[in-house]
């Protein structure tokens, strides 16, 4: 699924150069995660996730985060910085986040629970 979706018209590509591009003035803005996270932090954090993360839910190209839990999507940081999940856009977007900062935006999103419609 991964190969047709980014063959299939280049726009997962520029999904990622502007998420890539987005980590990047994270890391600048908040050198060594040294920021304490607060909730807004957790909102400004968030707001870039759903520059490719629809917070409608319906994006099929890059699964939704907006029905996930506080736990849940620490876990899954927790691996994409492991490298135990297979997203290279995902570990530099994990290794650029400190733990306040995945909590507060894990946070934010469990508060912010959508409960998506059945397809």
């Amino acid at each position: 699924m991964t190969e047709s979706v980014l063959s299939a018209n280049g726009e997962t590509k520029h999904q990622i150069h502007s998420l890539l591009r987005l980590s990047l003035s994270l890391a600048l803005l908040f050198p060594g995660g040294s920021v304490a996270a607060d909730a807004s932090h957790g909102a400004q954090i968030a707001a870039a996730c759903a520059s490719c993360h629809d917070p409608s839910g319906r994006g099929h190209a890059i699964p939704p985060i907006t029905s996930l839990d506080e736990q849940t999507i620490i876990k899954f940081m927790h691996n994409y910085r492991a490298s135990e999940s297979s997203s290279h856009v995902m570990h530099a977007v994990a290794l650029s986040l400190s733990e306040e900062e995945i909590a507060a935006v894990a946070r934010h999103l469990a508060a912010n629970v959508r409960h998506r419609d059945p397809p």
